[in-house]
């Protein structure tokens, strides 16, 4: 009977080892996982909840994202406002003419120019005026809406006058 008793001890203590053990087991490698898991999940459900209320709790929230939306549209467009169009050269002398005209100068020449940064259209633009006019003709370039970059400016002084020759580049739109 004694060894009998005895065997059934050996026997409960291996058996709570093993049982001890798989517990063990699962709950670091099964169990654990399952909670990060769970944590993640509860994290993503409050954020998911924050944005559902403040969407819910600011009416003009879409009018605003679509407002966004917009205005980046338009900066596009006065940045790439030179592609506008199937002549980028027709859209650049309409626009200098309209601001020749109101400074004051007259644009004597306006040719394309070969350049080697293909991010670019390069216009050399050929002006007379009075000193003042071609500054105002270049403040009205600089202060444009429609994005134009002044690379070089030479000003000469002749007999009808001052000319300048500025050169004028604006940015390509580049193929995706």
């Amino acid at each position: 009977m004694k060894n009998y008793a005895m065997s059934i001890r050996q026997h409960l203590i291996i058996m709570v080892i093993l049982y001890g053990g798989t517990w063990f087991i699962l709950n670091n490698l099964v169990m654990r996982q399952q909670h990060k898991i769970l944590q993640q999940y509860r994290e993503q459900k409050k954020m998911i909840e924050y944005d559902y209320l403040r969407i819910k709790n600011y009416p003009d929230y879409m009018s605003t994202i679509q407002s966004t939306i917009d205005y980046a549209k338009n900066k596009l467009g006065q940045i790439f406002w030179v592609n506008n169009g199937y002549d980028p050269n027709l859209n650049f002398f309409q626009h200098i003419a309209s601001i020749g005209e109101k400074s004051g100068v007259s644009i004597l020449s306006l040719h394309p120019v070969e350049n080697k940064n293909t991010g670019y259209f390069t216009w050399d633009v050929s002006l007379n005026g009075n000193f003042n006019n071609i500054m105002k003709f270049i403040n009205e370039i600089e202060i444009s809406p429609k994005f134009l970059r002044i690379e070089s400016i030479e000003i000469n002084n002749a007999d009808t006058g001052i000319t300048a020759s500025i050169i004028i580049s604006g940015i390509k739109k580049q193929e995706q």
